[in-house]
């Protein structure tokens, strides 16, 4: 289990974004003595008791020591696992599930013997997943392999993470690799979909990375990796991320360029930005749970349009829900102000969401809750986030009350245009599918909606 730690570490270290060379586990070969030359490919996973064992899938490697799968094909315990590559055999020491319980790990230890297969270099952050360019690799209890054509390819939001929509020539088994032209792994399939043939669900690069992530963190207080310069912090406590360059000696700028600390959800196809060159170098950010940033300083003339060359990757935990002070969600929806409506007159829920309300100014998120406090509490953070089909995430930022005035009927509303949730999408389209909303108090999640565009 110990040279799988230090595998792993070695993984999320070589971890790269939108268009950065990928490093490979196999080019570490020389430092973590694994093999040179090996192809890449699944590795069995069988059910071993007494009168024999039985074939369950063939799962993704994360690295050597680390299986990705379905935690629906799993037993309870890893007790009675075994993994195979043809030739040699381990004993699952451990295996447990993200918190979104989408994936599930399962660790083996490889110090007597390194697999035959290695695993697939990861997907680059922010590179798209096109349907004509992939493959679905699945497996058989022969321990064959087969490559299935990809018909088509959407995002959607599912367990509250982004997922890929996939349209498969043939029907594929829980835990089969998604691989891009390059040979990357862009996804794992995790659930079938229930409307039509061969329709599947795939977890994303950025989502396996979170997994194990999530993975380091239980294994060894891992939280976030990258090559920041000296002296820019990233530190992280749930959703709160603060950003410090106080002691950090600034980037050289050429005349007319202008410093931005940048930040970027790793998902979205816009970037946050911000004066890096300011009396109080220190800033925090409510960010979305279950989102992975990036953050550094960049000098440019105009508007960042591009990542620093040195960065921090934070990847922020999906969030738990919000139960504390007996906090119950009573209605979440999008409401829908009356046009000629006087200012204190509230929005009306509605049961059909189109583009012409999101784009009228009369649209609302509207939230009602109860909890129970005997005294007003210190403020808490508020975020309230929009996440369209394509998997671009849009954050508001407020402040929450506890207060015994509101706790029997917690009623607000914010406008969707006046929070600037819709700005984008105003000015750059609706895509057609599904968009959630959801809100955060001190980043425990107190309720999600979901609506659908046709």
């Amino acid at each position: 289990m110990k040279k799988f730690i230090c595998l792993f570490c070695v993984l999320l270290l070589v971890f790269s974004y939108a268009g950065a060379e990928m490093i490979t586990p196999a080019a570490e070969a020389a430092d973590t003595g694994t093999a040179d030359n090996r192809e890449a490919d699944l590795l069995d996973i069988w059910l071993k008791d007494g009168e024999g064992r039985t074939w369950i899938t063939a799962a993704v490697q994360a690295t050597d020591g680390m299986l990705l799968t379905s935690p629906a094909l799993l037993p309870d315990s890893a007790d009675s696992l075994v993994i195979s590559d043809g030739t040699n055999e381990w004993k699952a020491e451990a295996m447990f599930p993200d918190s979104t319980g989408a994936v599930a790990m399962v660790f083996f230890d490889t110090e007597k013997a390194v697999p035959l297969r290695s695993s697939w270099p990861l997907m680059p952050f922010g590179d798209s997943v096109k349907a004509s360019a992939c493959v679905v690799r699945s497996g058989n209890a022969d321990s064959s392999r087969t490559d299935i054509g990809v018909l088509s390819a959407a995002s959607l939001q599912w367990k509250g993470s982004r997922c890929l929509l996939l349209n498969l020539q043939e029907e594929v088994p829980l835990g089969a690799a998604v691989l891009n032209a390059k040979g990357e792994l862009a996804g794992m399939v995790v659930a079938a979909y229930a409307e039509g043939m061969n329709r599947v669900l795939a977890l994303p690069a950025e989502e396996i990375a979170r997994a194990m992530t999530e993975a380091g963190t239980i294994l060894g207080g891992l939280y976030s990796w990258g090559d920041p310069p000296e002296g820019f912090l990233v530190t992280a406590e749930k959703n709160l991320v603060t950003i410090d360059w106080s002691a950090m000696t600034l980037p050289e700028k050429a005349e007319g360029e202008t410093l931005y600390v940048i930040i970027a959800d790793t998902a979205n196809d816009y970037l946050n930005y911000y004066p890096a060159e300011v009396s109080d170098r220190t800033m925090r950010q409510v960010v979305t749970p279950g989102r992975t940033y990036i953050s550094g300083i960049l000098a440019t003339s105009g508007a960042p349009s591009d990542l620093p060359e040195r960065y921090e990757v934070t990847i922020v935990p999906n969030a738990q829900r919000l139960t504390e002070y007996g906090f119950t969600p009573t209605l979440t929806a999008i409401a829908e102000l009356p046009e000629g409506a006087d200012e204190d007159q509230a929005p009306v829920p509605v049961t059909e969401v189109t583009e012409e309300l999101l784009r009228s100014g009369r649209a609302f998120f509207y939230s009602a809750s109860t909890y129970q406090v005997e005294e007003r509490l210190p403020e808490k953070t508020l975020l309230v986030t929009l996440t369209d089909p394509e998997g671009n995430n849009y954050r508001y930022e407020s402040s929450w009350i506890y207060g015994p005035e509101y706790m029997n009927e917690d009623v607000w509303y914010i406008s969707l245009t006046g929070t600037g949730l819709t700005y984008s999408l105003d000015n750059n389209g609706y895509p057609r599918g599904e968009y959630q909303m959801a809100y955060y108090v001190n980043g425990d999640l107190a309720d999600e909606i979901t609506f659908e565009l046709k």
